[in-house]
């Protein structure tokens, strides 16, 4: 779990489209149901290229101004450009929303997170973390950032996120992506659409994002592979260092899951369990 004490996010950045279509704009390009908030929920979304692979996953929150996306920072720029290649006619203004900061809070078990004075836009990270923007020029002062704790919550609590060397590799159901809400089945189209409502009305989901822990040496770089039998089953999606060793996410195949796996360097990998339930299981 990372510091109470809110933290600077420089791994995050934070996107802005504004304008009247902004919403319906987003609609024909993620995964969920954009028109859903207006509730003020955060929402989790995957944008696809054509062939339904995802090329990031982003956090969605609305204000009265624009719809504000969390983004790996390694892939703002990448989001954008595919975002802007099909605003035709659409009233969008799209772009970072770099005059405002990003800070993490986290909070201790059962407690709500921390707010921060003069947040503009909140985003819920997780159950007990928020993301929050502040104006850059803001005078709070944040502790140094915390990447490998905060990337170590994400796994524990089994949130998927692709960057830059992960880009393009999965569809989303094979990242969670439709277990954690983050894919609307019933919105009508978008980018990807017809590859991620196949996979799933054909019930062709043969790999699921699962957690695993490594007793020693250093985290597996993304898309390093784990072996059973001396066969590729899974890659490695994230990863950060726990103890002496690490615990990681893995895009596995479901014929693989609940084995011990091994890393390509001969270390073993022990499956952990998730924190949410898999479609099948008991």
């Amino acid at each position: 779990m990372p510091s109470p004490s809110p933290v600077s996010l420089p791994f995050l950045a934070l996107l802005r489209c504004a304008g009247p279509d902004a919403v319906s704009f987003l609609q024909g390009q993620l995964t969920n149901d954009t028109r859903l908030l207006a509730d003020g929920r955060t929402q989790l979304a995957a944008l696809n290229t054509p062939q339904g692979r995802v090329v990031a996953v982003l956090r969605l929150r609305a204000t009265p101004e624009a719809v504000y996306a969390l983004v790996p920072a390694d892939l703002a720029d990448a989001v954008l450009a595919r975002l802007r290649k099909f605003v035709m006619r659409a009233k969008v203004d799209l772009g970072r929303a770099d005059d405002l900061r990003l800070v993490g809070c986290a909070a201790e078990e059962g407690a709500p997170a921390r707010d921060v004075p003069g947040s503009v836009v909140e985003f819920r990270w997780s159950r007990d973390r928020t993301v929050q923007a502040l104006p850059a020029d803001s005078g709070f002062v944040a502790a140094v950032s915390a990447a490998d704790a905060w990337r170590a919550a994400d796994v524990a609590a089994g949130l998927p996120q692709i960057d830059s060397a992960t880009s393009e590799s999965f569809v989303a159901q094979m990242l969670n992506l439709d277990v954690l809400d983050g894919i609307s089945f019933t919105k009508g189209c978008y980018t990807g659409q017809e590859i991620v409502a196949r996979t799933q009305n054909l019930g062709r989901i043969k790999r699921r994002t699962l957690r695993y822990r490594i007793t020693d040496g250093e985290p597996p770089a993304p898309l390093a592979a784990l072996l059973a039998d001396g066969a590729k089953v899974a890659e490695v999606l994230v990863s950060a260092p726990a103890g002496t060793g690490c615990e990681l996410l893995a895009v596995t195949s479901l014929e693989a899951r609940g084995r011990a796996l091994v890393t390509d360097d001969g270390r073993t990998v022990e499956p952990l369990p998730l924190p949410y339930a898999l479609p099948g299981d008991a």
